[in-house]
């Protein structure tokens, strides 16, 4: 099953395969050292953008994943209490 992919996820994507495209044309041009080196730190700056997105992503996808992981542990938890009643219940170990 294939999911659609959130606006976030599809400009991070846009994003990668620009400075793909930048790089790709900074390595097929004859320019200066001083004008190839400032193209790649500014392609640089851009790629500490786009790696601080995917962190962002990242830090949110966990914390997510740990409240639905706390919350189902809790379910769990519960479900086993109840199971230990009823196994008292039919054991005889409830009435004493």
């Amino acid at each position: 099953m294939t999911q659609a992919r959130e606006p976030e996820d599809t400009d991070l994507i846009k994003s990668i395969r620009r400075l793909d495209r930048r790089v790709s044309r900074l390595e097929d041009t004859q320019v200066t050292w001083r004008e190839l080196n400032d193209s790649f730190n500014r392609v640089y700056e851009e790629i500490d953008v786009v790696e601080e997105q995917i962190d962002r992503r990242f830090d949110a996808l966990e914390t997510s994943m740990n409240q639905r992981f706390d919350s189902l542990t809790g379910e769990v938890r519960e479900l086993n209490a109840k199971f230990d009643i009823i196994m008292r219940h039919i054991t005889g170990q409830g009435n004493s």
